[in-house]
């Protein structure tokens, strides 16, 4: 048994610090088929087939109204497949690195409730795993300059958090990794995946079920520890959790084009249902603009129009994209009219940063060792060796150009990334003060 499938298979003593305390079993209840599991790798392991993954829930499960399966709960799955990444192996063969990439398929096939119990599961596979990711706010001034600012502080930050943040060891590994020409595939802890239960799945449910104990894996948003939503201290909007039932893409999304969005957690305030389980929101695209050449991304707005409660009641509502979880690769920004885009990478600084270091090598002044280590950024380990080992400070300088020119390309001349959000993306919409009002009076 493999070292990830044993961590799975811990016994729990009592009520474990990540786990809701479940008290006595009181009755069985069944997840039907069809309903979405997300799930976030809890350590890094190698991309091989058949490879054991040891998963958390992200979100809650919910079954009528009531929690089944809180945020944390672990879930175990395997790597089924292996399909070349065409796409990535491209991008990485600028760079110098000729690793064969491929795209992990993955299934889940068993989970642990809180008391111990192994719980088989069928679920479909997966292929889109990412880092999930949550909707920055766009800056909320222009121009190039103020653009290439923000974009500098962001790169600062981002790289501050990585000396800071946990799991420094594997990111470590990872950038060392990236300079090879060849290299073993990692899938990376905080992976997620977007499954679905293709057969019902039977739970035991406790008598009494206790508050939940806030998971402590890491959750994008307060609704992830399993309490049902409530209304908003000012009361004058409802916050409610979806998944859309359909992909949705700039690439393809026409104004005007209508997308449903189901509601797994329900809505309650005092006790009372506001919102049950199972009502479905119904959105409409009002922009959506495909990537173009030139670095131009795609942009994506929405709004929400009506509420479906389960009974059949329809009811207008004013509804707004606040937040979304997402797997789509990059990091996505949201403004305040709800419009959804990629978030711009510098165009200018890192560019220029890779032009000037290319020029070190010419400088006849300088070292020529440590000019040619500067310069010859290129095309990884393989250009920087070259680079020091010649003697030549044109070739050192060559690399080095070369690996701007490769910056300018992705940054300015290629076509720029769609806003892409997979089936089963968790939406975090906004309801009008009359709408939240309306419920409350029903």
């Amino acid at each position: 048994m493999s070292k990830n499938a044993r961590w799975l298979m811990l016994p729990l003593a009592g009520c474990a610090a990540s786990w809701p305390c479940m008290g006595q079993v009181g009755m069985h209840t069944t997840i039907p088929a069809g309903t979405p599991l997300q799930v976030r790798l809890v350590r890094a392991v190698p991309v091989r087939q058949g490879e054991d993954l040891a998963t958390t829930l992200v979100f809650p499960v919910y079954v009528d109204g009531a929690l089944v399966l809180p945020a944390g709960t672990r879930v175990h799955g395997r790597i089924v497949e292996l399909p070349p990444d065409h796409s990535r192996r491209v991008d990485a063969r600028l760079n110098g690195d000729f690793t064969p990439f491929h795209k992990a398929v993955v299934q889940l096939d068993e989970l642990w409730t809180a008391d111990g119990a192994a719980v088989p599961l069928v679920t479909a596979t997966a292929n889109d795993g990412a880092p999930l990711l949550s909707l920055a706010p766009a800056p909320q001034h222009g121009g190039i300059i103020h653009q290439e600012w923000d974009a500098g502080i962001g790169i600062l930050r981002g790289a501050g958090e990585e000396l800071t943040a946990p799991g420094k060891g594997e990111r470590l590994k990872q950038l060392l990794y990236s300079q090879l020409p060849y290299h073993p595939e990692r899938l990376q802890a905080g992976t997620s995946w977007s499954v679905e239960l293709t057969q019902p799945v039977d739970i035991s449910l406790p008598a009494k079920p206790a508050a939940p104990v806030p998971s402590l894996s890491h959750t994008p948003s307060d609704s992830a520890s399993g309490t049902p939503s409530t209304v908003g201290a000012s009361g004058k909007t409802m916050l409610l959790h979806a998944y859309l039932d359909r992909a949705l893409s700039s690439k393809d999304a026409k104004a005007g084009s209508t997308f449903e969005a189901t509601l797994t957690q329900p809505v309650a305030e005092g006790g009372k249902a506001l919102v049950p389980q199972g009502s479905v929101l119904v959105g409409m695209v009002t922009r959506a603009r495909p990537a173009k050449s030139f670095g131009r991304a795609g942009v994506l707005r929405f709004d929400f129009r009506e509420l479906r409660l389960p009974e059949g009641e329809r009811k207008a509502v004013t509804g707004s994209l606040t937040g979304v979880e997402t797997t789509a690769s990059g990091s996505l920004q949201l403004d305040g009219e709800g419009q959804v885009k990629p978030q711009a990478p510098s165009r200018v600084i890192v560019p220029l940063a890779m032009v000037f270091l290319a020029s070190r090598p010419l400088d006849s002044d300088g070292n020529q060792l440590a000019g040619a280590t500067v310069g010859s950024n290129g095309i990884g380990l393989i250009g920087r060796v070259v680079g020091m080992a010649s003697a030549s400070r044109n070739l050192a300088a060559g690399i080095g150009f070369y690996g701007a020119a490769v910056s300018v390309y992705r940054r300015w001349l290629r076509r720029g990334r769609e806003v892409e959000f997979p089936r089963f993306t968790r939406v975090d919409v906004k309801i009008t003060e009359q709408t939240g009002r309306a419920l409350r009076l029903q």
